[in-house]
């Protein structure tokens, strides 16, 4: 009955018995196909949902626009092995002007099922409208993808970072124009290039053993400091995190103990409003090596060194401890002792230029991509004169095949030969590598700062990969193509083969970028202005030779030839041998030099020109100060299958010192 009753019950449904039952064998035969469509899914969809992707930017999700920024990416894999790329995109430029471009971070990424791995890179968000975008991909399938919004991330004021476990600095917040902002990163976190400090005023250290640090990181924290960044580091009882290897390296004084100061001693050092009723314990520091900042009864308390063009401050007393903890005059003791710069200003749109490119110069120096004017008068003579021999050869009449064959016969056999001859010497098929570098050593420092000019040039269609070793500069596309509309989009591969690759493939393009970074260059000069003429001792560390080297003082300049890598020279300059230079120092210099003015010391000129632009007034160099002018080896080389290709490459070193004056 239940049978019949479902039946009955069916054909009141269906109405018609022959088309219920076909409708109820290709529902059956649907069903058995079910578990074969659900393995026949695309594994895209099952791949994404197994990666999964997060991002800070800056530092605890903070940065501040216009300024370089490190981006920690973590990835998780849920799925099965992972072989691909990380990718992150920023968007940069002025859209409104159609000036709008892509830079493309990437980097291989490998990871194990049920994994994670973070990555860190260093970017620069120059606007707020479009969001980062990360994207996981593998054999050109997206795996995962991520779109950051900056809009809620964001802050104009400068960054203090306090590398602490409990120490509260919130009363240095200032939200004012150029104000501050206190951020707590944890220090794995920190940036592994000196670039990515670039928003950053100080940095305070508290209590936090900076062996914690991985190399890249500790070596960004060293570099920004030669820069001309600032860390105070603050004492405490535990001073045995003071005395390890990294923290011994940069501060002004070692701690040998702890020694009591009187409230009478606190109040007169500091300020009679410090509320302290008992003795307060402070370090005892020994091996002074910096400038006494403050100080109470023969006790040094702040301590400062300078290290390269920045500083290192030691406060010998906790910050976070009582009585400093709770005192109103801390805010004003911060200040005094940082002496921060004025404000920069903060730009979300691309700046305009303010210097040419020395990269059209050094193409139009060669080995040129097109033939010389010889060897094209060569190539027309020849042809021509085969031309010229078989019209004039002598000889029987020849039928009309017969003088076909010996008027173009040889021409065609010579058109192979020719461009054997010819063809590869004179045209290149791949691209041509471009840099020109100026590099300044800094002084009391190991590292020099290197400004770089990147160009490819490309004289094919098609992809202009080119890798390059021997320094890590932070790239990005010139302000002056930006200015007339010519921005590209760029790929920047990272990692241990890094790359550049400009999006735009056409031939007879300059791709130009520019670049920053910190390396090792170790210069010490000293130059004594003595009676007859300047005394120079020049101590090069530097790894490199240095040619064609150059003293600019005083309206002189001096010839000195060439200085070999780790040697020593010593010399007495008279004024009777130097060179009358007036206002043009520099130009002159470089036009009396071995090289050809009207080529290879054009790029020179140029990023000499730049550094005259950034001097505050006067000259380059400035009075009272010495140049040195030489040529060396260019840090940035191509690598991998960027070594055959065609290079032009300019290095100049001008390094600035200051002149002792005359003995009396």
């Amino acid at each position: 009955m239940v049978a019949d009753g479902v039946m009955v019950a069916g054909q009141g449904r269906c109405g018609r018995p022959r088309t219920c039952g076909l409708r109820a064998r290709f529902q059956r035969f649907a069903e058995a196909l079910l578990p074969f469509a659900l393995l026949c899914v695309p594994p895209p969809a099952t791949a994404a949902s197994a990666v999964e992707i997060s991002a800070v930017v800056g530092f605890t999700d903070t940065f501040r626009p216009g300024r370089w920024t490190p981006l920690a990416v973590t990835v998780t894999n849920r799925g099965s092995d992972l072989s691909g790329e990380l990718e992150v995109q920023v968007s940069g430029g002025d859209e409104l002007r159609g000036r709008r471009y892509v830079t493309t971070h990437r980097r291989k990424l490998e990871l194990d099922r049920d994994t994670r791995k973070s990555l860190q890179f260093t970017v620069f968000p120059e606007g707020l409208s479009h969001p980062l975008v990360v994207r996981v991909h593998s054999e050109g399938r997206e795996l995962a993808r991520s779109e950051i919004d900056l809009r809620s991330r964001f802050v104009a004021e400068r960054l203090v970072l306090v590398l602490s476990r409990d120490a509260n600095l919130d009363y240095l917040n200032d939200s004012a124009t150029g104000g501050l902002r206190v951020l707590y990163p944890h220090p794995e976190l920190l940036p592994a290039h000196w670039q990515g400090y670039d928003a950053v005023a100080a940095v305070v250290v508290h209590g936090v053993f900076l062996e914690r640090l991985n190399a890249s990181q500790f070596d960004a924290l060293h570099k920004w400091i030669a820069q001309g960044g600032i860390v105070a580091v603050s004492g405490g009882p535990d001073y045995a995190l003071l005395r390890g290897s990294r923290l011994s390296a940069l501060l002004p004084a070692a701690p040998a103990g702890m020694t009591r100061l009187s409230p009478d001693a606190l109040r007169s050092a500091f300020s009679a409003s410090l509320d302290v009723s008992r003795p307060v314990h402070v370090n005892r520091l020994d091996a002074v090596r910096g400038r006494v900042h403050l100080g109470a009864d023969a006790t040094p308390l702040i301590v400062e060194r300078t290290l390269g063009l920045g500083r290192v401050l030691y406060l010998a007393f906790d910050v976070a401890a009582p009585p400093f903890d709770r005192w109103d005059g801390m805010r004003g003791l911060w200040l005094d002792s940082l002496r921060l710069p004025p404000a920069g200003r903060v730009s979300l749109t691309a700046e305009e230029p303010t210097h040419a490119s020395p990269l059209p110069s050094l193409i139009a120096a060669g080995p040129a991509n097109f033939p010389s004017a010889a060897t094209m008068f060569f190539f027309v003579a020849l042809y021509l004169g085969l031309l010229l021999a078989a019209y004039l050869l002598p000889g029987r009449a020849l039928s009309r095949w017969q003088a076909l064959a010996r008027t173009w016969g040889a021409p065609l056999l010579f058109a192979p030969s020719a461009w054997l001859l010819f063809g590869p010497a004179a045209f290149p098929r791949d691209a041509t590598a471009l840099t020109v570098a100026v590099i300044e050593p800094l002084p009391d420092s190991i590292y020099a700062r290197l400004e770089l000019d990147l160009g490819v040039y490309a004289t094919r269609s098609g992809a202009q990969r080119l890798e390059y070793r021997g320094a890590e500069p932070v790239l990005y596309p010139t302000r002056r193509a930006q200015r007339d509309g010519n921005a590209q989009d760029w790929i920047f591969g990272e990692g241990p083969r890094r790359f550049v690759e400009p999006l735009d493939r056409r031939r007879y393009v300059l791709h130009a970028l520019e670049g920053k970074d910190v390396i090792a260059f170790h210069l010490e000069a000293s130059v004594r202005d003595e009676t007859t003429g300047p005394k120079l001792v020049l101590e090069n560390d530097s790894g490199r030779d240095l040619r064609d080297l150059w003293l600019l003082f005083d309206g002189y300049g001096y010839e000195l030839g060439s200085v070999a890598a780790g040697a020593r020279l010593e010399r007495g300059l008279a004024r009777a041998h130097g060179i009358e230079l007036g206002d043009d120092a520099w130009r002159r210099v470089l036009r009396a030099s071995s090289h050809d003015w009207t080529h290879l010391a054009s790029p020179a000129r140029i990023v000499l020109d730049r550094r005259l632009k950034a001097t505050a007034g006067g000259g380059y160099p400035a009075p009272g100060r010495a140049l040195l002018i030489a040529d060396t080896a260019s840090p940035l080389q191509p690598a991998g299958a960027s070594t055959d290709r065609p290079r032009q490459e300019r290095a100049l070193v001008a390094f600035e010192v200051a002149a002792q004056e005359k003995d009396k």
